[in-house]
């Protein structure tokens, strides 16, 4: 299994991940240029993607989607409930390329759990994936509270991304209007630093190799803040692992786990 972060922020976000025999995207929230910039700096051209997965319809995790599935003929995998409500910004899909998605499925050599998260749009999922090897990866980029569903799906997993939005004095110091603050710390917002932090700790174990911090707010938070959060937590506990940071304009390696 391989792994990079082409991007992740409110600005946009799509991961690439790589198994045994299929290549996917986890969102596509840049233009459908920007998207196939960012592969390119990893060496994966944009035609070799067999599969586009979608978290929820909001613009930052669709807005590429539809664009590089009409032109280059790869199917989407989303919700009913995100479909009908992102159809404006997704435009047509050719009937054979939209996959409905609710229970778990094949793609490929890869079983994917579509899981349901907090978060206020109208139906959003994070993404457990298995591939045939044995390697996991667990995706939730945008959620306001972790339940025990979400603690089901990262049980185990070599490979964590999940969201670490905001710092909450950075929050309430912020330019946001009140309702707005009020949103981004709700349970059907985002999740802290520190509720970040706890969580990595809490599915700590011996195979999980690296966690990305993922939809960091410019606004709410800080990289240093936020990365210090997460450390902190995992020493505290005598636990050393690698900690990486998504960026919002900077692509990541591509790491093989």
């Amino acid at each position: 299994m391989k792994l990079a972060v082409l991007g992740s922020g409110s600005k946009g976000n799509s991961i690439f991940l790589e198994t045994d025999n299929i290549n996917l995207l986890i969102d596509a929230g840049f233009s459908g240029k920007k998207i196939e910039e960012q592969l390119k700096k990893i060496d994966i051209d944009i035609c070799d993607i067999d599969g586009i997965l979608i978290t929820h319809e909001h613009g930052d995790h669709i807005q590429g989607a539809g664009i590089i599935s009409r032109k280059y003929d790869i199917p989407i995998y989303i919700t009913k409930e995100s479909y009908e409500a992102g159809l404006l910004k997704l435009g047509k899909i050719k009937g054979e390329n939209l996959r409905f998605i609710d229970e778990a499925f094949w793609v490929g050599d890869s079983m994917v759990y579509p899981f349901d998260v907090m978060h206020d749009a109208e139906r959003t999922i994070g993404f457990r994936i298995e591939e045939s090897s044995g390697s996991k990866v667990a995706i939730a980029t945008d959620l306001g509270y972790i339940d025990n569903t979400v603690r089901e799906s990262f049980k185990d997993v070599n490979v964590m991304v999940i969201e670490c939005n905001y710092d909450y004095h950075k929050l309430m110091q912020c330019s946001y209007p009140w309702d707005l603050k009020a949103r981004v710390k709700s349970r059907n917002g985002h999740l802290s630093n520190n509720d970040c932090a706890r969580f990595i700790k809490e599915m700590y174990h011996e195979r999980l190799q690296k966690v990305y911090l993922a939809h960091m707010s410019k606004d709410s938070n800080d990289p240093k803040i936020a990365i210090e959060a997460v450390l902190d937590e995992l020493l505290r506990h005598g636990i050393d692992i690698s900690v990486e940071i998504a960026n919002q304009d900077i692509c990541s390696e591509l790491i093989k786990f």
